[in-house]
């Protein structure tokens, strides 16, 4: 699958959660929407983070880890937003770290105007 079809495909999952727990009457299934919407978010905000900061190789890892999510959807033993928001976070982390240790490493290296005495 390319990146498109992965990020529409995790939409309608979206779209399918919105349709199943939302029901004006019952406030239980409203406050697992919520908890369902938030865990969607936060995975969405990391994709979107990928896309638009990471490197290709980190953007290429966080699409294998959605691609491996729905290959596997049948054999987890949580919800598939909660993998992937766990996964997906695991990856943007380690890209993030890296481009913090990269950019404190640039200012060491820069060389300062001030004299040695």
């Amino acid at each position: 699958m390319d990146r498109k079809e992965l990020l529409l495909k995790l939409c309608e999952e979206l779209t399918k959660a919105v349709e199943y727990f939302y029901h004006e009457e019952d406030a239980g299934l409203k406050a697992h929407l919520g908890e369902v919407l938030g865990r969607y978010g936060s995975l969405l905000s990391n994709i979107g983070w990928a896309i638009t900061w990471a490197s290709e190789d980190v953007q290429d890892k966080v699409f294998e880890v959605i691609e491996d999510g729905f290959k596997r959807k049948h054999l987890l033993k949580c919800r598939l937003e909660e993998w992937l928001s766990w996964k997906v976070r695991e990856i943007v982390d380690e890209a993030f770290e890296d481009r913090e240790e990269e950019r404190e490493t640039q200012q060491a290296q820069t060389p300062t105007d001030e004299l040695p005495f």
